[in-house]
């Protein structure tokens, strides 16, 4: 027997309404800080992989051009 998925209402529960009293124990405090912080240049290293993706659905966007107009 299969589950009909949009009759699950309760699956994803709404989310409680919150209120800046709820945050009293930790409205005032200060932010952490690391002992030993990163430099920019480490931090923009873990990054780095990610902007070799930069463009690439433009080329691909493109070879599919080039490709029905060769058909």
């Amino acid at each position: 027997m299969s589950t009909n998925t949009a009759d699950l209402t309760n699956y994803h529960p709404s989310s409680p309404i919150r209120k800046p009293e709820d945050y009293s124990d930790i409205l005032h405090h200060k932010r952490p800080h690391a002992q030993n912080p990163m430099s920019t240049q480490e931090r923009a290293a873990q990054f780095s992989p990610y902007a070799a993706l930069v463009g690439h659905k433009d080329i691909i966007a493109d070879d599919e051009v080039t490709a029905s107009q060769k058909n």
